[in-house]
């Protein structure tokens, strides 16, 4: 199905070369996308991962997805201007690509207007003020300068402007329009149910009985959530000093504990040092020592940018953001995220599949329904560090990713299922989260306009983890590096990313919120 769809549509095969006007040409119109589908399952036999991607593909709430995502949270020019001023990402072939389809760019956003001009009752009741005025906020893009430029880059970010400013020129006087002040904060809890399941599915890759299994889920979170308050509450009792910092809230100590100064950086380039130490440590022992694969090393790019995540991987580099060095970000993350980001994560996670001869391009262009393996892997790869369990300072951290990995289920089926406001949701995670108020409502929003997305991280872990229990009768997380579970590892990458429901067939291992 991959190479009929790289025909069909004149997509890059290169999954190190794709632009984002690859997904474009894919999704441009929609029944004709379809009709590919069906004409191809009417003429071949579909393995595993063909026939779960056409099911989901094909289902009939696919298209309010579809109608919803590429009016908004699929912003082509957004992921286009990542590539355009990110001078360690636009490669030579990426800009060809891009340049030489340069006639795109009026497509794009021909086709959003479109959208927007044709978008019925239900999905428009998705969208309010906020999250409009938010979008036309996010068209506003600045080029590299000219010193690191030439003649051909200049000439597209002229078009991608003219583009880009079309575009935001109609929606500044489609938010006109009253209606949008009356549209509900509320994420997909006011249309019926079954929309948001298929969104948890999709996001996912792990199919539930009903939308009814919601409440279980959350019950299910919050079992894990508390475990881990109980958790960072004995690691905090560890670390403070003091006898009266003991006897306050989990919330409060958490905020003592964080903000040591032991833990805070004296310089950037101390933090980037440490990085760079990290790095080189982990790839001695997954590389060197368990002989993992690895046929790119990865790069280390720095960023100092406020509008960016902390870190983050994309084509064999680590992007790692040190605009908070002084406030925000401190030593003890710096093991979590080099694993999760890095090496055994997503860096030696994609680098072993874009090589693999496994690699599927539909796990490429359609990565979604894989989110919750490549996000499972990456949150799994936090727990093999030898150092984990035995230096508090390092668990802790470890404990502060994962407790915003298990609220943002909570806060999903909040927003989702149950009807809560971001506001209500924002103020729920001020029990748990210690971060800023500004920075907890960015997140929010993120779980408002992408359903189902943030549950990906702590179910795909927890689907590893189960896998792991059941198969090698392993529950420690000491035993996470034996020698047949390393094996399994290795395995299970150059197989490449599926769906967790596969994933979990494969093994022989069923799932159940219940455990």
């Amino acid at each position: 199905m991959d190479k009929h769809l790289i025909n069909t549509f004149h997509l890059e095969a290169n999954p190190n070369d794709q632009t984002p006007l690859d997904k474009f040409k894919l999704f441009r119109n929609f029944d004709v996308y379809l009709s590919t589908l069906h004409d191809y399952a009417s003429k071949h036999e579909l393995n595993e991962l063909e026939q779960y991607y056409y099911k989901i593909e094909t289902d009939p709430r696919r298209r309010f997805f579809y109608n919803v995502s590429q009016t908004y949270f699929d912003n082509y020019f957004l992921a286009i201007n990542f590539l355009l001023t990110n001078p360690y990402v636009i490669t030579t072939p990426t800009f060809t690509n891009l340049y030489n389809e340069k006639n795109l760019l009026i497509d794009i956003a021909d086709h959003i207007i479109e959208l927007y001009k044709t978008l019925d009752d239900k999905a428009c009741k998705y969208f309010n003020k906020f999250l409009l005025d938010k979008f036309i906020a996010n068209l506003d893009f600045i080029p590299l300068p000219d010193d690191v430029t030439g003649e051909e880059y200049k000439i597209y970010f002229s078009l991608f402007k003219q583009a880009t400013n079309r575009l935001k020129t109609y929606l500044i006087e489609l938010v006109k329009d009253p209606k949008w002040l009356e549209h509900s904060e509320e994420g997909l809890s006011q249309f019926e149910p079954e929309i948001y399941q298929f969104y948890f599915e999709y996001n996912t890759g792990l199919k539930i009985n009903s939308s009814n299994d919601f409440i279980k889920i959350k019950q299910w979170a919050q079992k894990h959530l508390d475990h881990l308050m109980d958790e960072v509450n004995q690691i905090c009792d560890r670390l403070l000093t003091n006898n009266e910092d003991k006897t306050k809230s989990v919330y409060n100590k958490m905020i003592l504990v964080g903000k040591d100064s032991s833990q805070q950086w004296l310089s950037k380039q101390e933090m980037i040092d440490a990085f760079e130490a990290c790095i080189a440590k982990n790839r001695h022992i997954f590389i060197n020592q368990y002989q993992f694969k690895e046929f790119n090393p990865p790069g280390l790019i720095i960023l100092d940018n406020p509008l960016l995540a902390k870190g983050y991987h994309d084509k064999d580099k680590f992007f790692l953001n040190v605009c908070n060095w002084k406030n925000g970000e401190y030593k003890y993350s710096v093991e979590n995220l080099t694993l999760h980001e890095c090496v055994p994560g997503h860096h030696l996670q994609f680098d072993i599949s874009y090589h693999s001869p496994n690699n599927n391009y539909l796990t490429t262009v359609l990565n979604t329904p894989c989110k919750g393996f490549t996000e499972g892997w990456g949150l799994f790869a936090e727990h093999l560090d030898e150092l984990l369990v035995n230096n508090p300072w390092i668990y802790f951290g470890y404990l502060q990713a994962n407790i915003l990995r298990v609220f943002r289920i909570i806060a999903d089926i909040h927003l989702h299922v149950e009807g809560h406001t971001p506001q209500q949701v924002i103020q729920l995670a001020k029990q748990y989260l210690t971060a800023s108020e500004e920075w907890i409502t960015m997140e929010v929003y993120r779980y408002r306009i992408l359903p189902g997305q943030a549950c990906s991280y702590k179910i795909g872990l927890e689907v590893f983890k189960r896998i792991i229990k059941k198969k090698f009768n392993v529950d420690d997380i000491n035993d996470y590096l034996r020698p047949d579970l390393i094996e399994w590892y290795k395995d299970v990458l150059w197989k490449t990313e599926r769906p967790l429901d596969i994933l979990l067939r494969e093994n022989g291992i069923t799932w159940s919120f219940d455990e």
